[in-house]
């Protein structure tokens, strides 16, 4: 199922939202960084683009594929590690950060329902989804939407700086752009409580 399929109800499944969490002045230079680098692969129905070297790939169901991520601050560039440890900051010292996700979708790329962690993991999983365009309007889509047990539904608009706090272990998706020429950015930091 897309998520474009799904509806909206008004509903408790985010934990917080922080709008302008990136100033502008950050997000145009993540927009220059990221709008003009070759380094984007394409993968299924969407684009990731790397921050450091050497990160393992993971499995959302295996928590032992996560741990070759834990010294990712030590991997990033200055302005990247600023945004994670402000993250970091957010979150608490009890969160621990397991892995990141920056991705770009363009018009008809079409994501699946996913979980960020299996739901047959024990534990307080958070996901943290920032917006990292530095202009973006409501007509032009890119909602995420999530989606709860209950089938209840919500969606967050793409609001440049913006930062979504959720359980990682709910549904969720986000849309594409609806025009052409557009990369919708989004950067999700994956951790846990403990």
């Amino acid at each position: 199922m897309h998520c474009s399929e799904i509806g909206q109800i008004n509903c408790d499944m985010i934990y917080s939202t922080h709008r302008n969490f990136v100033s502008d002045t950050a997000l145009r230079s993540i927009n220059d960084e990221l709008c003009n680098s070759p380094g984007w692969i394409f993968r299924t129905n969407f684009w990731r683009y790397y921050l450091a070297p050497g990160l393992r790939a993971y499995n959302e169901t295996d928590p032992n594929s996560w741990y070759g991520n834990q010294n990712i601050m030590e991997k990033l560039s200055l302005p990247w590690q600023r945004l994670f440890e402000r993250v970091q900051d957010l979150a608490g010292p009890q969160f621990v950060i397991q892995r990141y996700a920056l991705t770009g979708q363009t018009q008809l790329q079409h994501q699946t329902l996913h979980y960020d962690t299996s739901k047959d993991l024990v534990g307080d999983f958070r996901s943290y989804l920032i917006y990292l365009n530095d202009k973006w309007h409501s007509s032009q889509g890119g909602a995420t939407y999530f989606v709860n047990e209950h089938n209840q539904s919500h969606l967050e608009f793409p609001e440049p700086g913006k930062l979504v706090e959720f359980n990682s272990q709910m549904l969720h998706c986000g849309n594409p752009p609806e025009v052409s020429n557009l990369l919708r950015l989004t950067l999700v930091i994956h951790g846990q409580l403990r």
